[in-house]
């Protein structure tokens, strides 16, 4: 069939219509295709790296302000590691931002960077202060302000780059929308065609890419096991669902290892107090062997003293392995290479330019996979070295050895308390030993003294009742002599039994109803020869009755006491007064004398035994300085209270408080 020329000129311009067409709307669509992929890469590359980096800088300074203000105005240390961790982590994220950063992003990193690096200087000036002090308070408040300089910076430079990112979808949106315009005019098939392939392009591209962006939002929103779907869409953007998949893969293992770093760093804090809480030497060693073995996964762990360490053990190991096990030739090589401080491992050349073990050190290690030596100090001084040995494990990081060194400054602290607290022991014990035999001693003494007294004073009295023949007036005067200070003497005697008595606890108090205006006047009467022989006006003023549940020989020898020192101390033409009356629930004795008095500064010392004041030495007034200290016992055991006011030159009074009956 012959065709119309007309015909066939049409259908092929109709053809060659359609050939434009087509090559139109490939060129068309190559030209969207390659304007998307710019932007799918711009925002893979450049835009959402950034985006994600920028939100990683905020997040580390986010966090050391938080343990650093915790820290600061809590005291407690693991927030300052949260500080400390993240300080370390910030060179390594404002690097990123700088190196992600385009020449039109410049000047707005520059700046947010300023800003943090302003925080973090005066943030080292705060982690310097002492936690809850002014200062560290001061320094929380001019902190506040430059942290939220930064935050602002932070969010302005964050919605530049939101803005950057909608920019780079409106466009491609708009270049779609274009391109299935024009094929739709070319064309109603091409346009068909054309919008098809645009809506399956679009499908291909926007849908992965959406499904990134609300995987970014869902970890920024916190649920970190979110993850893009890599096997769908174009390559960019496969590639692009990959890299932020490794990259959530990272921060997931970056953040066990910070859970492990902070578990092992828990571990090793319980650790130390356990080390310190030991009050014996051997203990104490033995259970930082057990839980670094434990803690830091090691095979062999043996601590060696310095040569000259006393009342510590030597060697300890871990199953005593450095007695024939693995451990004995390490066990023999010296230790006196090591300073207070000083920290040695395999396969740390940090550590290798500072320390250099001996041959033998090094060959003993040589067989095991890892080791590390720390020195054992306390201050300056190096008290030996702990050794941990790994058999095949990993050599020991930066964080062990961190971690070995806490557990060694605990260790050093915990012998140099434990020998402290047993050489305090074996002290206490041999002064228990000397204050029994002295007690011992002065019981004995007393006692055996006691007995010829009594016939001395028998005899002495027997002759001065003329029982062996009139004496003459010298003979009688020496005996009244011998007489007295046999009575010194045997009060002396008393003295020092009753103080035996309550240093052995053998001192008791048998308490019945006693008036103690009955005691004061048979004590006054006692007394009253002695007083109107040194001419000293003896006065008393007792409002009776005064029932009392008192031993009566205790309160009479308290009575004794008090008003034989007052006439003791007082000098002719002075005064005594006694004074006793009721006040409330309390039965109050008061003796004052306007003698010598007691130095101030002396009379914080008043009831200890054999004191006497100064005053009272340098004018040779005789007496044992066990008086007040009985006194003072008395008193305590019948629940009373005693109290002195004295000046020197003035006199002193001495009141007493017990509780009525």
């Amino acid at each position: 069939m012959r065709r119309d020329p007309s015909v066939g000129r049409l259908l092929t311009r109709s053809f060659a219509v359609l050939v434009a067409l087509i090559v139109c709307s490939g060129l068309a669509e190559t030209t969207t295709v390659l304007v998307q992929h710019r932007v799918v890469r711009e925002l893979s590359t450049h835009v959402q790296p950034l985006e994600l980096a920028n939100a990683q800088l905020r997040t580390l300074l986010a966090d050391a302000q938080r343990g650093l203000r915790g820290y600061l105005l809590t005291g407690d240390a693991q927030l300052l590691d949260t500080y400390l961790v993240a300080r370390g982590d910030y060179p390594q994220a404002s690097g990123r931002v700088r190196d992600l950063a385009g020449p039109p992003e410049q000047s707005a990193v520059d700046s947010q960077l300023a800003r943090a690096d302003a925080w973090w200087r005066l943030a080292e000036l705060q982690r310097q202060a002492s936690p809850r002090s002014d200062a560290a308070i001061r320094y929380v408040n001019e902190g506040k302000p430059l942290f939220q300089a930064f935050v602002a910076e932070n969010d302005s430079f964050d919605a530049a780059l939101a803005r950057r990112a909608a920019t780079l979808h409106q466009r491609s949106s708009w270049l779609g929308g274009f391109t299935v315009a024009l094929l739709v005019v070319l064309t109603l098939g091409a346009a068909a065609t054309a919008g098809v392939m645009a809506l399956v392009t679009a499908r291909r591209i926007t849908r992965p890419l959406g499904g990134v962006v609300s995987m970014l939002a869902e970890r920024r929103d916190g649920r970190l096991d979110a993850r893009a779907d890599a096997g769908h869409g174009p390559t960019e953007i496969r590639a692009v669902a990959e890299a932020f998949n490794a990259m959530a893969d990272e921060g997931d293992r970056i953040r066990a290892a910070e859970g492990d770093i902070a578990r092992l760093r828990s571990e090793v804090r319980d650790l130390g107090y356990r080390v310190r809480a030991h009050l014996s030497v051997r203990e104490a060693i033995g259970e930082a062997i057990r839980g670094l073995a434990g803690i830091m996964r090691a095979e062999h762990v043996l601590v060696r003293m310095a040569p000259g360490q006393t009342d510590v053990p030597q060697l300890a190991s871990l199953g005593d392995e450095h007695l024939h096990g693995r451990l004995a030739t390490l066990a023999a090589c010296d230790v006196t290479w090591l300073d207070s401080g000083d920290v040695w491992a395999t396969d740390d050349p940090a550590s290798a330019a500072e320390v250099q073990p001996p041959e033998a050190e090094l060959r003993a290690c040589a067989e095991a996979g890892a080791a590390l030596t720390v020195a054992v100090s306390v201050g300056d001084e190096c008290l030996g070295a702990l050794t941990l040995l790994r058999d095949d494990g990993p050599p020991f990081g930066p964080v062990d050895v961190r971690l070995v060194e806490v557990v060694a400054a605990d260790l050093g602290r915990a012998v140099h308390l434990a020998r402290l607290y047993e050489r305090e022991q074996h002290l206490v014990a041999r002064l228990q030993e000397l204050d029994t035999a002295k007690t011992d001693f002065m019981s004995t003494v007393s006692h055996e003294l006691r007995t010829p007294l009594t016939s001395i004073s028998g005899y002495v009295e027997l002759l001065l009742d003329a029982e062996g023949g009139e004496l003459q007036p010298a003979q009688e005067k020496m005996l009244g002599v011998i007489g007295r200070n046999t009575r010194r003497l045997r009060d002396l005697i008393e003295e020092m039994l009753i103080l035996s008595k309550i240093e052995s606890g053998a001192f008791s108090t048998q308490r019945e109803p006693v008036d103690l205006a009955g005691l004061v006047e048979h004590a006054v009467a006692a007394v009253a020869p002695a007083a109107a022989k040194a001419r000293i006006d003896l006065r008393t003023e007792v409002r009776g009755p005064l029932p009392l549940r008192a031993d009566p020989d205790q309160l009479d020898r308290v009575l004794m006491n008090l008003l034989a020192n007052a006439v003791k101390f007082t000098p002719a033409a002075g005064t005594v007064t006694l004074l006793a009356h009721r006040d409330g629930d309390d039965v109050v004795l008061a003796v004052a004398d306007t003698g010598m008095g007691i130095p101030e500064a002396e009379q914080k010392t008043l009831f200890t035994r054999f004191f006497r004041a100064s005053n009272a030495v340098r004018q040779a007034v005789p007496g044992t300085g066990l008086g007040l200290a009985i006194v003072s016992t008395v008193v305590e055991n019948h629940d009373g209270r005693i109290e002195i006011r004295s000046a020197e030159g003035a006199g002193t009074t001495v009141t007493i408080r017990l509780p009525a009956a």
